[in-house]
C-alpha cells in the first residue's frame, strides 16, 4: 500500500517554527569509570614485581586460588572447609607443591575463623556482588564487582581481597589505586543505603589481616578520581 504522510503546516513566510527557538544544550558526556581500571598493575607490590617470570606467574595463580576459596568456602560447613579447599587446590594446574597448598589452606582458614572478619562471612553476606551506578550528576557511570559485602543493622561493610606479598602494614604503604577502587564502590552504595554508614576494608590474605580505610581517605580518593 502506498504510504501517505500527513500534511505539515508551514508558516506563511516559509520558515520552520524550530528556527525561532534556541537549540537545546547538548547533554554532558558520560564517562564510564570502572573501579578495576583504577587498579594499576605496577602497584601490586614487591611480591608481584620481583622474581622470575615463573615466580610471578605462580604469585598470580596463588592470588586467584585464594580469591576463589574466600568466595566459596563461607557457604560450606566450617568442619568441612579444609578438606574442600584441599580438593580444590589439588585440581589446580598451577603446579603448587603439597606444602604450598597446605599453607594456602591454613591461610584461608585463619582468615575465615578470625572474629574480626566475622561480619563479612555471616549468613546473608554476599560474594562477588556486581555494582552499577552514576556519580557526579550522572556524568560518571561506575560498574564493578565487590569481593565481599555484608549489610548489618547500621552499616554496610565492603571488602576487597588483596594477595600482595608482603602485605602492607601501614595505610601509608597501600597503593592509592586500591583506595580509589573502594572509594568508588562506597560512593555508589551510599546512594543505595543512604541511612547506613558504608565501611570499606582491604583484606590482606598473606597475613591475614583486615585493614579498614578511614572515611577521610576514601573521601579524598573519590575527589581525586572523579575530578580527573
Amino acid at each position: 500500500k502506498p504510504f501517505i504522510t500527513s500534511p505539515v503546516a508551514i508558516p506563511a513566510d516559509g520558515r520552520p517554527s524550530w528556527l525561532e527557538h534556541e537549540a537545546r544544550p547538548e547533554p554532558p558526556p558520560i564517562r564510564v569509570l570502572s573501579p578495576a581500571a583504577a587498579y594499576d598493575e605496577t602497584a601490586r607490590g614487591r611480591g608481584w614485581a620481583s622474581g622470575s617470570g615463573v615466580e610471578r606467574d605462580k604469585a598470580l595463580a596463588r592470588g586467584m586460588l585464594v580469591h576463589r576459596l574466600l568466595q566459596s568456602l563461607p557457604d560450606i560447613l566450617q568442619a568441612t572447609r579444609a578438606e574442600a579447599a584441599r580438593r580444590y587446590l589439588a585440581r589446580s594446574p598451577a603446579g603448587f607443591s603439597p606444602e604450598e597448598r597446605e599453607r594456602m589452606v591454613d591461610e584461608v582458614r585463619r582468615l575465615l575463623d578470625d572474629p574480626r572478619f566475622a561480619p563479612l562471612f555471616l549468613p546473608g553476606s554476599r560474594a562477588e556482588v556486581p555494582i552499577v551506578g552514576r556519580l557526579k550528576g550522572g556524568t560518571l557511570a561506575v560498574s564493578g564487582q565487590i569481593d565481599r559485602l555484608a549489610v548489618t543493622g547500621d552499616s554496610v561493610l565492603i571488602a576487597d581481597y588483596k594477595t600482595n606479598r608482603p602485605a602492607p602494614c601501614r595505610l601509608a604503604d597501600v597503593p592509592p589505586a586500591y583506595i580509589a577502587q573502594l572509594a568508588l564502590y562506597r560512593a555508589v552504595l551510599g546512594q543505595l543505603y543512604p541511612d547506613k554508614r558504608i565501611r570499606a576494608a582491604l583484606v590482606w590474605t598473606d597475613v591475614p589481616d583486615l585493614m579498614e580505610i578511614p572515611d577521610a581517605n576514601l573521601d579524598a580518593a573519590l575527589v581525586a578520581i572523579t575530578s580527573a
